[in-house]
């Protein structure tokens, strides 16, 4: 299988990490949990001085969400997955979170799948977010996913196996349509949890991801804290988060995961850079492409003569 409706096949791939696949086939087998500290005090200065072009102030989750999207963007490896032993990197960008109606523990959930260009600005993307937190908050809402898991918990227990395992057999082939992508929120570039909404104190939580759906990055989010310090003679303040990262360690290295990191670190400090469109990085090579590099590679790599 070299096709899917919503990837492109990956062939410019270290033999190393070809193997992976085999070795740990499972997504469940290849996490690699990162807690950091991240610094917010730049955010936090943006949103106090700058508001979006309707007038409203800027949300934290909305500048966050901006800077890691756009982290993506920049570095595409992050975009990719496993599939039937074989590397994909997503058509789109895309994320995952979940929007509570209120703070009760008998308001319901639901989940927000959002699709995004990988050029879009802060404005855009938050004016994106806004509208389906907005739209989600209002009393009786009920979005695509509501309605696709209600509909099928109606049949029997045998007919619901079955309806799955045909939509897995089709994801695992890349068939699966877009509106039962669509229908779970596991087929995102990344999963975000907010826990730092909903009061949770004493750090962020690593969470597993799921092997169903193809979502490799999993991040959650602490509470905002802000801490005095002094510096030449200044009393100075710092607004940091505790970020949980979970990633399947078979799509990127350690060394990319960190310089990813180190930008997402410097979009939230800067946000301002988000306000701009970004020069995007080329694409995947095609198959064609792979062989015609690795054939030229081949022709001017020095040979030992004897």
């Amino acid at each position: 299988m070299s096709r899917r409706n919503d990837a492109v096949r990956i062939y410019d791939i270290p033999p190393y990490k070809q193997i992976f696949p085999y070795i740990m086939p499972k997504r469940c087998e290849a996490l690699v949990y990162q807690n950091m500290v991240l610094d917010l005090t730049g955010t936090v200065e943006f949103i106090k001085h700058n508001k979006s072009p309707e007038g409203r102030s800027y949300r934290v989750f909305e500048v966050f969400l901006s800077a890691i999207l756009r982290t993506i963007a920049m570095r595409p490896e992050l975009n990719r997955f496993v599939s039937h032993y074989q590397y994909w990197q997503r058509k789109d960008l895309s994320v995952n979170f979940v929007v509570k109606e209120d703070y009760s523990d008998e308001s319901p959930e639901h989940s927000m799948p959002l699709y995004f260009r990988e050029d879009m600005t802060l404005d855009e993307i938050a004016a994106i977010i806004n509208s389906a937190i907005e739209e989600q908050r209002k009393p009786a809402s009920s979005n695509f996913t509501d309605k696709a898991i209600l509909f099928f918990l109606k049949f029997p227990r045998p007919i619901i196996r079955l309806v799955v395992g045909t939509a897995n057999l089709l994801d695992r082939h890349g068939k699966a349509p877009k509106a039962l992508r669509d229908a779970d929120g596991l087929h995102t570039s990344l999963f975000v949890s907010n826990m730092g909404s909903i009061g949770l104190g004493g750090g962020s939580p690593h969470h597993h991801l799921y092997e169903w759906g193809t979502t490799s990055v999993f991040v959650t989010m602490g509470v905002l804290k802000r801490s005095r310090y002094q510096e030449g003679g200044r009393l100075l303040r710092r607004d940091t988060m505790e970020v949980g990262f979970t990633v399947d360690e078979r799509i990127t290295d350690g060394f990319y995961f960190t310089k990813s990191i180190k930008l997402f670190q410097e979009l939230l400090s800067h946000p301002e850079m988000l306000l701009k469109r970004p020069d995007l990085p080329p694409g995947p090579l095609s198959k064609r492409e792979y062989k015609r590099a690795r054939k030229a590679s081949a022709q001017t790599a020095p040979t030992n003569d004897r």
